[in-house]
């Protein structure tokens, strides 16, 4: 009889070795489970944020112009734009370069107003692909300032322009 309760002891100690030997083993499943879920939700911010689409629109008061620079880390295609005065399609994209700052833009001529001797605010869009085929929109805004510069030494009536970008977000744009 004593043989039997030592045996039942033994198993018993076996079989809570056993439970605790499980719950370690299934709590160290769940924490490497809840890392992977961890390590791809990071995965998929950082190819997000890799293949993000960006275009800041600025002035260049030089060739009285609107630069395009390509902000993002995407190389992306410029295929029309909506200006006051100056929407465009182009059959063919005009490519803006990536990682390439100020030296690689494209360029759009400003907006004309029907009153360009008062301030004029406007909004404009501008429509891209980039490379992996996704489409984009990318929304900017400015002020048309009147002033007069001196060419050849006359006064010339002229505009002064601040452009600002407001947001680029993916879109199924057409131009049907």
């Amino acid at each position: 009889m004593k043989e039997d309760n030592k045996m039942n002891a033994l198993e018993q100690w076996q079989v809570t070795l056993s439970a605790v030997q499980t719950g370690i083993l299934l709590m160290t499943f769940l924490g490497a489970l809840y890392i992977g879920f961890k390590q791809n939700e990071i995965n998929d911010r950082l190819r997000a944020l890799q293949d993000y689409v960006a275009v800041a629109a600025v002035p260049d008061t030089v060739n009285n112009v609107i630069k395009l620079i390509n902000t993002g880390k995407t190389n992306v295609y410029l295929w029309g734009f909506d200006l006051p005065g100056n929407i465009q399609r182009f059959d063919k994209a005009r490519l803006i370069s990536a990682g390439a700052k100020d030296e690689a833009y494209y360029w759009i001529n400003p907006p004309t107003f029907a009153d360009p001797h008062k301030i004029n605010f406007f909004d404009f869009k501008i429509y891209l692909t980039d490379e992996f085929g996704n489409k984009w929109i990318s929304e900017h805004g400015g002020e048309a300032t009147p002033t007069t510069v001196v060419v050849k030494g006359k006064p010339t009536p002229a505009l002064r322009s601040i452009i600002w970008s407001y947001k680029t977000f993916k879109s199924e744009w057409s131009f049907k």
